[in-house]
């Protein structure tokens, strides 16, 4: 066990389960700084967001013309240069440097921060903070499917934001102690891979003994939100994206319990492939019309011929 506070960065992608893994965190005595995030329709819970966070995320997506979640593998270097030239890096080390002095441990949670993990970690040094990174893993099918129901021609693209973002976190959280966490484990049995979790990363506040936390979590945690089923045969994905998110998924599943060499290494070929295939699967004639033309304008007979397209060649194979 080492001193100093400690900062429990909180990741994964938008209805990924960030939010119910940061309130179980919260139950044991890490400090989400105020102000936080209102609750809202799509979250009706607390979202254990701080508003300073999101904020500063939100400004310097914008800035770079990046989304939450972008497929394009240039966006990590338009990030980068956006954090550089706004100094994101001193902004962030200040804060964090105050609310650690303030209230000790904390948690650092946002659909964004895999962006920024880089700042966020230096921050954390440079407060004299123990930093950890916490990541959360769905299913791509779940993922997709739940952000993408009611629009269908967004599929390509977020099913490839899925993979960009997932290979850059992996990436990105090396640096730090770093513990996974499946979402389907955190929903229906919490206990044991929180508090494996919690003995990887040193954190001895998150205590199986704390009989009041437990059943603070036991009462937070909604085991009906895993709601949604979502096959690949319900989806137009191209055969190039489909396999590379079937590898990734296998890659990601396995981290809980060998985060390895051989891990990684699997990982870095993902990394090494994936420019490939998104350049393929957008340069495609089907995703260029998709794209140029507006959903509402077209008519239901020809949309649904596009999703065919989108599910043959010329690079379905």
């Amino acid at each position: 066990m080492t001193g100093g506070p400690r900062v429990v960065f909180v990741t994964g992608p938008e209805r990924s389960g960030t939010s119910t893994l940061a309130g179980a965190l919260r139950q044991f005595g890490l400090t989400v700084p105020r102000p936080e995030v209102e609750p809202d329709a799509a979250n009706p819970r607390r979202p254990s967001e701080s508003r300073w966070v999101v904020d500063l995320h939100e400004a310097l997506l914008r800035a770079a013309d990046v989304q939450a979640t972008d497929p394009r593998p240039l966006a990590w270097h338009l990030v980068d240069r956006a954090g550089a030239e706004a100094d994101a890096s001193g902004g962030i080390a200040a804060w964090l440097a105050a609310r650690t002095a303030e209230h000790g441990d904390l948690v650092i949670k946002d659909p964004r921060l895999l962006w920024f993990l880089e700042h966020w970690q230096r921050a954390a040094a440079a407060a004299g903070a123990t930093a950890s990174c916490l990541t959360v893993l769905r299913p791509p099918g779940e993922m997709v499917g739940s952000m993408v129901t009611d629009h269908r021609d967004w599929l390509v693209d977020r099913l490839a934001g899925w993979v960009n973002v997932m290979l850059g976190t992996e990436l990105a959280t090396r640096v730090t102690p770093r513990a996974f966490v499946r979402y389907w484990d955190l929903i229906h049995d919490w206990d044991g891979p929180v508090f494996d979790a919690a003995a990887a990363l040193d954190l001895p506040m998150i205590d199986p003994h704390d009989t009041s936390a437990v059943e603070r979590v036991d009462a937070f945690i909604d085991h009906t939100l895993h709601r949604v089923e979502v096959r690949w045969d319900d989806m137009p994905v191209p055969a190039p994206l489909r396999a590379l998110a079937d590898d990734t998924w296998a890659a990601l599943d396995s981290l809980p319990d060998h985060d390895d060499a051989v891990t990684r290494a699997e990982f870095d070929r993902l990394r090494a492939l994936y420019p490939y295939v998104h350049r393929k699967v957008t340069t495609s004639p089907a995703r260029r019309i998709a794209r140029i033309v507006p959903p509402a304008v077209v008519p239901p007979s020809v949309r649904a011929s596009m999703a065919g397209m989108l599910r043959r060649a010329p690079y379905a194979g």
